[in-house]
C-alpha cells in the first residue's frame, strides 16, 4: 500500500472537521504527492464523498476570503481531479462500415413571413402640437 493510499485509508475514519483540516493542508500543497492523495481518494466513492462535501466546506469558508480567488482556483482543481474517473465514458468500438452513409440535404431557405395582426383603434385623442405664442406686443 503506498503513502497516498495509507492517507485515503486514514481519512475515512475522521471526524468532519479532522477531515476538512486535512484536506485543507493537502489543497495547499498542490504537489506530486498531493496528486497521488487525490488519485487514491478517487479510487473510494465514499472517501470521495467525504472530501467532496469538505471541499464544498472550504469553498464556503473562503468566500469573501481576500484569498478566495485563490483558493476556489485550487478547489476547483482537486475537483476535477476527483471526477476525471467518474466523467469518463467507456469509448464504442465501430468501424467505418458499420456506419451508414448519409446524404446531403439542401433547401431553399425562404424567409417566413408571418401576417401582422391588425392594431386596434386607439382610443387617445390625436397630439397637436403648436408653436409658443410671440411674446412681443
Amino acid at each position: 500500500m503506498t503513502k497516498a493510499q495509507r492517507i485515503a485509508a486514514a481519512w475515512a475514519s475522521l471526524p468532519a472537521p479532522e477531515l476538512t483540516d486535512q484536506v485543507r493542508l493537502l489543497v495547499k500543497a498542490r504537489d506530486a504527492a498531493a496528486r497521488a492523495v487525490w488519485s487514491a481518494v478517487r479510487e473510494d466513492t465514499v472517501i470521495a464523498a467525504r472530501v467532496r462535501g469538505a471541499l464544498a466546506g472550504l469553498k464556503a469558508e473562503y468566500r469573501g476570503h481576500r484569498d478566495e480567488a485563490m483558493w476556489l482556483m485550487w478547489i476547483g482543481q482537486v475537483q476535477q481531479q476527483l471526477a476525471v474517473q467518474q466523467t469518463a465514458a467507456p469509448v464504442l468500438q465501430s468501424k467505418i462500415e458499420d456506419v451508414p452513409a448519409l446524404e446531403p440535404v439542401v433547401e431553399e431557405w425562404t424567409p417566413r413571413q408571418e401576417p401582422t395582426p391588425p392594431r386596434p383603434a386607439s382610443d387617445a385623442p390625436p397630439v397637436l402640437f403648436q408653436e409658443p405664442a410671440s411674446t412681443s406686443n
